[in-house]
Protein backbone atom coordinates (compact mmCIF):
# COMPACT_ATOMS: atom_id res chain seq x y z
CA UNK A 1 0.00 0.00 0.00
CA UNK A 2 2.94 2.44 0.79
CA UNK A 3 4.09 2.19 -2.38
CA UNK A 4 1.08 2.30 -4.47
CA UNK A 5 0.13 5.51 -2.81
CA UNK A 6 3.71 6.94 -3.68
CA UNK A 7 4.23 8.26 0.22
CA UNK A 8 6.65 11.15 0.84
CA UNK A 9 9.83 10.81 2.62
CA UNK A 10 9.93 11.94 6.16
CA UNK A 11 11.78 15.09 5.46
CA UNK A 12 9.07 16.71 3.06
CA UNK A 13 6.56 16.54 6.60
CA UNK A 14 8.78 16.66 9.41
CA UNK A 15 11.32 19.39 8.87
CA UNK A 16 11.70 19.36 12.50
CA UNK A 17 14.27 16.94 12.27
CA UNK A 18 16.52 19.23 10.53
CA UNK A 19 18.60 20.66 13.14
CA UNK A 20 20.48 22.96 11.45
CA UNK A 21 17.32 24.74 9.60
CA UNK A 22 15.89 25.16 12.79
CA UNK A 23 18.71 26.94 13.86
CA UNK A 24 19.68 29.23 11.78
CA UNK A 25 15.48 30.44 11.56
CA UNK A 26 16.06 30.94 15.87
CA UNK A 27 19.22 32.97 15.36
CA UNK A 28 17.93 35.09 12.39
CA UNK A 29 14.94 35.58 14.78
CA UNK A 30 17.06 36.64 18.09
CA UNK A 31 15.43 33.49 19.78
CA UNK A 32 18.85 31.70 20.03
CA UNK A 33 21.83 33.73 20.82
CA UNK A 34 24.74 31.15 22.05
CA UNK A 35 24.54 27.65 22.52
CA UNK A 36 21.87 26.10 24.42
CA UNK A 37 22.43 24.38 27.44
CA UNK A 38 19.38 22.51 27.80
CA UNK A 39 16.66 23.76 25.87
CA UNK A 40 17.35 23.60 22.15
CA UNK A 41 14.90 25.62 19.50
CA UNK A 42 13.68 22.40 18.18
CA UNK A 43 13.01 21.08 21.55
CA UNK A 44 11.14 23.50 21.91
CA UNK A 45 8.86 23.60 19.21
CA UNK A 46 8.27 20.14 19.90
CA UNK A 47 7.24 20.37 23.35
CA UNK A 48 4.70 23.61 22.54
CA UNK A 49 2.94 21.16 19.90
CA UNK A 50 2.84 18.14 21.55
CA UNK A 51 1.48 20.19 24.69
CA UNK A 52 -1.38 21.78 22.97
CA UNK A 53 -1.93 18.40 21.37
CA UNK A 54 -2.67 17.06 24.63
CA UNK A 55 -5.12 20.25 24.93
CA UNK A 56 -2.34 21.66 28.21
CA UNK A 57 -1.80 25.32 27.39
CA UNK A 58 0.41 26.46 30.37
CA UNK A 59 4.16 26.74 31.07
CA UNK A 60 4.04 23.99 32.98
CA UNK A 61 2.65 21.93 30.59
CA UNK A 62 5.22 23.12 27.80
CA UNK A 63 8.22 22.11 30.13
CA UNK A 64 6.95 18.44 31.03
CA UNK A 65 6.99 18.00 27.38
CA UNK A 66 10.39 19.37 26.63
CA UNK A 67 12.32 15.79 27.91
CA UNK A 68 10.10 14.12 24.96
CA UNK A 69 12.39 15.29 22.54
CA UNK A 70 15.20 16.73 24.06
CA UNK A 71 18.27 15.94 26.31
CA UNK A 72 16.60 17.58 29.49
CA UNK A 73 13.34 18.05 30.75
CA UNK A 74 13.38 22.20 32.01
CA UNK A 75 11.21 23.96 34.05
CA UNK A 76 8.11 26.35 33.76
CA UNK A 77 10.18 29.02 34.66
CA UNK A 78 12.53 28.73 31.48
CA UNK A 79 9.61 28.36 29.29
CA UNK A 80 8.62 31.45 30.93
CA UNK A 81 11.67 33.06 29.63
CA UNK A 82 11.54 31.53 26.65
CA UNK A 83 8.17 32.95 25.50
CA UNK A 84 8.92 36.56 24.51
CA UNK A 85 9.09 38.34 21.02
CA UNK A 86 11.57 36.38 19.74
CA UNK A 87 9.89 33.34 19.83
CA UNK A 88 6.97 34.85 18.13
CA UNK A 89 9.26 35.63 15.74
CA UNK A 90 10.69 32.17 15.25
CA UNK A 91 7.32 30.30 15.22
CA UNK A 92 6.15 32.60 12.65
CA UNK A 93 10.06 31.87 10.67
CA UNK A 94 9.36 28.06 11.43
CA UNK A 95 5.37 28.95 9.77
CA UNK A 96 6.62 30.73 6.74
CA UNK A 97 8.90 28.08 6.06
CA UNK A 98 6.58 25.22 6.53
CA UNK A 99 4.40 27.33 3.60
CA UNK A 100 7.11 27.40 1.02
CA UNK A 101 8.46 24.00 1.45
CA UNK A 102 7.97 22.36 -2.27
CA UNK A 103 5.51 19.24 -3.08
CA UNK A 104 6.47 16.35 -4.84
CA UNK A 105 5.35 16.60 -8.19
CA UNK A 106 1.54 16.35 -8.66
CA UNK A 107 0.53 13.11 -11.10
CA UNK A 108 0.13 13.97 -15.09
CA UNK A 109 -3.39 13.32 -14.44
CA UNK A 110 -3.83 16.47 -12.17
CA UNK A 111 -1.94 18.97 -13.77
CA UNK A 112 -4.15 18.20 -17.21
CA UNK A 113 -7.44 19.20 -15.83
CA UNK A 114 -9.71 22.05 -16.13
CA UNK A 115 -7.84 23.70 -13.43
CA UNK A 116 -3.76 23.87 -12.26
CA UNK A 117 -4.67 24.38 -8.58
CA UNK A 118 -7.99 25.10 -6.78
CA UNK A 119 -7.30 27.49 -4.23
CA UNK A 120 -9.87 27.81 -1.74
CA UNK A 121 -9.77 31.29 1.09
CA UNK A 122 -11.67 32.00 4.21
CA UNK A 123 -11.64 33.80 7.25
CA UNK A 124 -12.26 32.66 10.89
CA UNK A 125 -12.32 34.45 14.40
CA UNK A 126 -9.88 33.10 17.23
CA UNK A 127 -11.06 33.77 20.86
CA UNK A 128 -8.82 34.42 23.77
CA UNK A 129 -9.74 34.61 27.55
CA UNK A 130 -11.19 38.40 28.02
CA UNK A 131 -7.91 39.57 30.03
CA UNK A 132 -6.13 39.46 26.62
CA UNK A 133 -8.40 41.79 25.18
CA UNK A 134 -5.93 45.04 25.23
CA UNK A 135 -3.75 42.71 22.80
CA UNK A 136 -6.58 41.81 20.75
CA UNK A 137 -9.01 44.19 21.05
CA UNK A 138 -12.21 42.91 19.33
CA UNK A 139 -16.17 44.29 18.75
CA UNK A 140 -17.34 41.71 21.18
CA UNK A 141 -21.25 42.80 19.94
CA UNK A 142 -24.17 40.01 20.62
CA UNK A 143 -21.36 37.10 21.16
CA UNK A 144 -19.97 38.71 24.40
CA UNK A 145 -16.36 37.59 23.41
CA UNK A 146 -13.58 40.83 24.45
CA UNK A 147 -10.39 39.50 23.02
CA UNK A 148 -10.27 38.04 19.79
CA UNK A 149 -8.45 38.17 16.28
CA UNK A 150 -8.90 37.01 12.51
CA UNK A 151 -7.19 34.46 10.83
CA UNK A 152 -7.20 34.22 6.58
CA UNK A 153 -6.43 31.33 5.54
CA UNK A 154 -5.82 29.84 2.05
CA UNK A 155 -4.72 26.71 0.34
CA UNK A 156 -5.00 24.22 -2.41
CA UNK A 157 -7.55 21.67 -2.50
CA UNK A 158 -5.43 19.67 -4.70
CA UNK A 159 -2.29 19.43 -3.40
CA UNK A 160 -2.54 20.22 0.63
CA UNK A 161 -0.24 23.24 -0.11
CA UNK A 162 -1.25 26.07 2.14
CA UNK A 163 -0.53 29.46 0.79
CA UNK A 164 -1.45 32.20 3.56
CA UNK A 165 -2.00 31.50 7.04
CA UNK A 166 -2.10 35.29 8.43
CA UNK A 167 -3.26 36.00 11.89
CA UNK A 168 -4.61 39.92 12.09
CA UNK A 169 -6.73 42.30 14.15
CA UNK A 170 -10.18 41.14 14.11
CA UNK A 171 -10.83 44.38 12.40
CA UNK A 172 -9.27 43.13 9.62
CA UNK A 173 -12.72 42.03 7.42
CA UNK A 174 -12.80 39.65 4.59
CA UNK A 175 -13.08 42.55 2.36
CA UNK A 176 -9.97 44.44 3.47
CA UNK A 177 -7.93 41.59 3.08
CA UNK A 178 -9.50 40.27 -0.47
CA UNK A 179 -6.31 41.73 -2.34
CA UNK A 180 -3.56 39.84 0.13
CA UNK A 181 -3.81 36.64 -2.19
CA UNK A 182 -4.16 37.80 -5.25
CA UNK A 183 -0.01 37.89 -6.07
CA UNK A 184 0.19 33.94 -5.07
CA UNK A 185 -2.34 33.03 -7.53
CA UNK A 186 -0.93 31.93 -10.97
CA UNK A 187 -2.62 31.72 -14.52
CA UNK A 188 -4.78 28.09 -14.79
CA UNK A 189 -5.50 28.52 -11.31
CA UNK A 190 -9.58 28.36 -9.67
CA UNK A 191 -10.02 30.53 -6.54
CA UNK A 192 -13.33 29.86 -4.42
CA UNK A 193 -14.18 32.21 -2.09
CA UNK A 194 -17.14 33.37 -0.69
CA UNK A 195 -19.20 36.90 -0.70
CA UNK A 196 -17.46 38.31 1.57
CA UNK A 197 -14.61 38.85 0.19
CA UNK A 198 -16.23 40.69 -3.09
CA UNK A 199 -14.59 43.26 -4.93
CA UNK A 200 -14.83 43.84 -8.82
CA UNK A 201 -11.34 45.19 -8.87
CA UNK A 202 -9.96 41.86 -7.63
CA UNK A 203 -12.34 39.84 -9.67
CA UNK A 204 -11.17 42.18 -12.79
CA UNK A 205 -7.38 41.44 -11.51
CA UNK A 206 -7.67 37.73 -11.82
CA UNK A 207 -9.74 37.55 -15.40
CA UNK A 208 -6.71 39.90 -16.55
CA UNK A 209 -3.85 37.50 -15.17
CA UNK A 210 -6.17 34.19 -16.50
CA UNK A 211 -7.05 33.02 -12.84
CA UNK A 212 -10.61 31.45 -12.61
CA UNK A 213 -12.70 32.70 -10.01
CA UNK A 214 -15.86 30.92 -8.40
CA UNK A 215 -18.12 33.34 -5.97
CA UNK A 216 -20.89 34.21 -4.12
CA UNK A 217 -22.54 37.24 -5.42
CA UNK A 218 -23.33 39.61 -2.56
CA UNK A 219 -27.01 40.76 -2.01
CA UNK A 220 -26.24 44.94 -2.30
CA UNK A 221 -24.75 44.63 -5.83
CA UNK A 222 -26.50 46.60 -8.48
CA UNK A 223 -27.53 45.31 -12.01
CA UNK A 224 -27.27 48.04 -14.32
CA UNK A 225 -29.90 48.62 -16.86
CA UNK A 226 -29.81 48.06 -20.66
CA UNK A 227 -31.89 50.87 -21.30
CA UNK A 228 -29.46 53.28 -19.22
CA UNK A 229 -31.72 53.86 -16.26
CA UNK A 230 -31.11 53.48 -12.79
CA UNK A 231 -29.20 50.35 -11.61
CA UNK A 232 -31.93 47.89 -9.92
CA UNK A 233 -31.34 45.57 -7.08
CA UNK A 234 -30.40 41.66 -7.35
CA UNK A 235 -33.68 41.24 -6.21
CA UNK A 236 -35.43 43.08 -8.77
CA UNK A 237 -33.30 41.61 -11.68
CA UNK A 238 -34.20 38.06 -10.39
CA UNK A 239 -37.76 38.71 -10.22
CA UNK A 240 -37.60 39.37 -14.40
CA UNK A 241 -36.05 35.73 -15.07
CA UNK A 242 -38.17 33.12 -16.51
CA UNK A 243 -37.42 29.38 -15.04
CA UNK A 244 -34.91 27.82 -12.96
CA UNK A 245 -31.82 29.37 -14.33
CA UNK A 246 -30.07 32.05 -15.32
CA UNK A 247 -26.56 32.04 -17.19
CA UNK A 248 -25.14 35.07 -19.49
CA UNK A 249 -22.24 36.75 -19.49
CA UNK A 250 -23.37 40.83 -18.47
CA UNK A 251 -21.90 44.22 -16.83
CA UNK A 252 -22.37 44.15 -12.63
CA UNK A 253 -21.78 46.67 -10.60
CA UNK A 254 -23.35 50.54 -10.51
CA UNK A 255 -20.82 51.78 -12.74
CA UNK A 256 -20.68 48.83 -15.20
CA UNK A 257 -17.60 47.78 -13.07
CA UNK A 258 -16.91 44.22 -14.36
CA UNK A 259 -18.10 41.96 -17.07
CA UNK A 260 -18.76 38.47 -15.91
CA UNK A 261 -20.99 35.47 -15.81
CA UNK A 262 -23.86 35.36 -13.80
CA UNK A 263 -25.27 32.20 -13.04
CA UNK A 264 -28.59 32.03 -11.02
CA UNK A 265 -30.07 28.65 -9.75
CA UNK A 266 -33.83 28.76 -8.39
CA UNK A 267 -34.00 26.43 -5.58
CA UNK A 268 -36.63 24.19 -4.44
CA UNK A 269 -38.92 26.05 -1.68
CA UNK A 270 -38.25 24.11 1.11
CA UNK A 271 -34.92 24.81 0.85
CA UNK A 272 -36.05 28.43 0.28
CA UNK A 273 -37.88 28.60 3.45
CA UNK A 274 -35.35 26.63 5.90
CA UNK A 275 -33.12 29.78 4.31
CA UNK A 276 -35.23 32.74 5.73
CA UNK A 277 -35.78 30.15 9.09
CA UNK A 278 -31.93 30.37 9.39
CA UNK A 279 -31.89 34.56 8.58
CA UNK A 280 -34.20 35.31 10.94
CA UNK A 281 -33.05 33.07 13.85
CA UNK A 282 -29.45 35.00 12.85
CA UNK A 283 -31.17 38.33 12.96
CA UNK A 284 -32.99 37.58 16.38
CA UNK A 285 -29.66 36.69 17.99
CA UNK A 286 -27.60 39.74 16.94
CA UNK A 287 -30.51 42.14 17.93
CA UNK A 288 -31.56 43.05 14.57
CA UNK A 289 -34.40 43.04 12.13
CA UNK A 290 -33.56 40.70 9.58
CA UNK A 291 -32.57 42.34 6.17
CA UNK A 292 -35.72 42.10 3.18
CA UNK A 293 -32.79 42.01 0.73
CA UNK A 294 -31.48 38.77 2.05
CA UNK A 295 -35.00 37.56 2.86
CA UNK A 296 -36.20 37.83 -0.94
CA UNK A 297 -33.01 36.04 -2.30
CA UNK A 298 -33.07 33.47 -0.31
CA UNK A 299 -35.25 31.37 -3.03
CA UNK A 300 -32.10 31.42 -5.23
CA UNK A 301 -28.43 30.13 -5.35
CA UNK A 302 -26.15 32.89 -6.93
CA UNK A 303 -22.81 32.86 -8.81
CA UNK A 304 -20.13 34.91 -9.73
CA UNK A 305 -17.64 33.30 -12.52
CA UNK A 306 -15.26 33.72 -15.28
CA UNK A 307 -15.30 29.57 -15.97
CA UNK A 308 -16.71 29.04 -19.48
CA UNK A 309 -19.65 27.29 -19.95
CA UNK A 310 -18.00 24.66 -22.09
CA UNK A 311 -16.18 24.14 -18.82
CA UNK A 312 -18.45 23.99 -16.01
CA UNK A 313 -22.54 24.32 -16.63
CA UNK A 314 -25.05 25.74 -13.59
CA UNK A 315 -24.57 22.04 -12.12
CA UNK A 316 -21.25 21.64 -12.15
CA UNK A 317 -20.32 24.68 -10.83
CA UNK A 318 -22.55 23.90 -7.78
CA UNK A 319 -20.70 21.02 -7.38
CA UNK A 320 -16.83 22.92 -7.56
CA UNK A 321 -18.58 25.59 -4.84
CA UNK A 322 -19.46 22.92 -2.44
CA UNK A 323 -15.35 22.23 -2.25
CA UNK A 324 -15.58 25.42 -0.59
CA UNK A 325 -16.61 23.88 2.59
CA UNK A 326 -13.85 21.73 2.80
CA UNK A 327 -11.99 25.50 4.79
CA UNK A 328 -15.00 24.56 7.44
CA UNK A 329 -12.80 21.46 7.54
CA UNK A 330 -9.96 22.78 8.07
CA UNK A 331 -11.14 25.34 10.75
CA UNK A 332 -12.55 22.24 13.05
CA UNK A 333 -9.47 20.40 13.16
CA UNK A 334 -7.19 23.61 13.49
CA UNK A 335 -10.20 24.84 16.27
CA UNK A 336 -11.59 21.03 17.46
CA UNK A 337 -8.30 19.15 17.48
CA UNK A 338 -5.74 20.91 19.32
CA UNK A 339 -5.34 24.05 22.01
CA UNK A 340 -7.30 26.54 20.48
CA UNK A 341 -10.59 25.64 21.99
CA UNK A 342 -9.07 26.23 25.40
CA UNK A 343 -7.22 29.31 24.76
CA UNK A 344 -10.70 31.09 25.63
CA UNK A 345 -10.50 30.35 29.05
CA UNK A 346 -6.63 30.28 29.50
CA UNK A 347 -5.34 33.92 30.93
CA UNK A 348 -1.98 34.50 29.38
CA UNK A 349 0.29 36.70 28.06
CA UNK A 350 0.26 38.41 24.74
CA UNK A 351 3.83 36.09 23.53
CA UNK A 352 2.57 32.80 25.00
CA UNK A 353 -0.77 33.16 22.88
CA UNK A 354 0.29 33.77 19.79
CA UNK A 355 2.99 31.35 20.25
CA UNK A 356 0.51 28.48 21.00
CA UNK A 357 -1.69 29.39 18.19
CA UNK A 358 1.24 29.77 15.31
CA UNK A 359 1.92 26.06 16.26
CA UNK A 360 -1.35 24.66 16.35
CA UNK A 361 -1.08 26.72 12.53
CA UNK A 362 2.18 24.83 11.77
CA UNK A 363 0.57 21.86 12.83
CA UNK A 364 -2.48 22.27 10.57
CA UNK A 365 -0.24 23.04 7.28
CA UNK A 366 1.73 19.99 7.92
CA UNK A 367 -1.54 17.46 8.67
CA UNK A 368 -3.06 19.51 5.65
CA UNK A 369 0.41 18.51 3.10
CA UNK A 370 0.30 14.73 4.61
CA UNK A 371 -3.33 14.21 4.29
CA UNK A 372 -3.13 14.85 0.97
CA UNK A 373 0.38 12.98 0.11
CA UNK A 374 -1.48 10.27 1.44
CA UNK A 375 -4.90 10.60 -0.13
CA UNK A 376 -4.19 12.35 -3.53
CA UNK A 377 -7.41 14.19 -5.28
CA UNK A 378 -7.12 11.55 -7.85
CA UNK A 379 -9.75 8.92 -8.75
CA UNK A 380 -8.70 5.27 -7.24
CA UNK A 381 -6.32 6.88 -4.47
CA UNK A 382 -7.43 6.21 -0.95
CA UNK A 383 -10.02 8.54 0.82
CA UNK A 384 -8.47 9.72 4.36
CA UNK A 385 -10.64 11.83 6.74
CA UNK A 386 -8.46 15.55 7.40
CA UNK A 387 -10.47 15.22 10.90
CA UNK A 388 -9.74 11.98 11.52
CA UNK A 389 -6.02 12.75 11.17
CA UNK A 390 -6.14 15.69 13.04
CA UNK A 391 -7.28 14.14 16.01
CA UNK A 392 -4.46 11.92 15.78
CA UNK A 393 -1.92 14.58 16.00
CA UNK A 394 -0.99 13.30 19.35
CA UNK A 395 0.05 10.37 18.69
CA UNK A 396 1.82 11.30 15.22
CA UNK A 397 3.74 14.08 17.31
CA UNK A 398 4.69 11.22 19.80
CA UNK A 399 5.32 8.42 17.15
CA UNK A 400 7.93 11.00 15.34
CA UNK A 401 10.21 12.24 17.76
CA UNK A 402 11.60 10.17 20.23
CA UNK A 403 15.12 9.61 20.14
CA UNK A 404 16.12 6.93 17.81
CA UNK A 405 12.87 6.96 15.86
CA UNK A 406 14.02 6.04 12.09
CA UNK A 407 12.54 5.63 9.36
CA UNK A 408 10.90 2.25 10.41
CA UNK A 409 8.79 3.57 12.85
CA UNK A 410 7.78 6.45 10.26
CA UNK A 411 6.55 4.05 7.71
CA UNK A 412 4.35 2.28 10.21
CA UNK A 413 3.12 5.90 11.27
CA UNK A 414 2.02 6.17 7.56
CA UNK A 415 0.19 2.62 7.64
CA UNK A 416 -1.59 3.28 11.41
CA UNK A 417 -3.25 6.64 9.18
CA UNK A 418 -4.01 4.86 6.41
CA UNK A 419 -5.86 2.60 8.03
CA UNK A 420 -7.57 4.64 11.16
CA UNK A 421 -8.28 7.75 8.95
CA UNK A 422 -10.24 6.37 6.05
CA UNK A 423 -13.79 7.71 5.17
CA UNK A 424 -16.58 5.82 6.71
CA UNK A 425 -18.83 4.62 4.19
CA UNK A 426 -21.65 6.43 3.28
CA UNK A 427 -25.08 5.53 1.58
CA UNK A 428 -26.70 8.75 1.15
CA UNK A 429 -24.61 11.39 0.90
CA UNK A 430 -20.62 11.49 -0.55
CA UNK A 431 -17.64 13.74 0.78
CA UNK A 432 -15.75 15.99 -0.89
CA UNK A 433 -13.06 13.98 -3.04
CA UNK A 434 -16.16 12.14 -4.25
CA UNK A 435 -18.11 15.39 -5.34
CA UNK A 436 -14.56 16.72 -6.32
CA UNK A 437 -14.37 13.24 -8.92
CA UNK A 438 -17.23 13.72 -10.10
CA UNK A 439 -17.00 17.06 -11.27
CA UNK A 440 -14.51 15.80 -13.52
CA UNK A 441 -17.23 13.89 -15.48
Amino acid sequence: MLKDCSLPCRGTVDFLADSELVQQAARSTGFLKREPRKLSPEGFVKAVLLAAAHLRTSFNSIALHTGHADADACSRQNIFKRCTAPAVAFMQALLDHAIRLKLPALPASLTEESFKRIIIQDGSVIRFHDSAAKDFPADSGASGMKAMLRLQFAYDYKSGRTLLATPGAYSHTDTAAAGELLDLLEAGDLCIRDMGYYKAEWFQRMDDTGVFYLSRLKPEVKIPREDGGPAMGLDEFLRGVRGPVFDQTIRIGAKRALTTRLVAVRVPEKVAAERRRKIHEEARIRRKTASALTLALAGWTVFLTNIPPATAGPRELRKLYGLRWHVELVFKALKGNGCLRVLAAHASNRHHLEVLLLAQLLQLVLTLRLWRMLSPARKGAPRLSLLKMAALARETLAALWPKGAGTGRWDELMEVLLKRCLYDKRRNRQHLDEIWESSLG
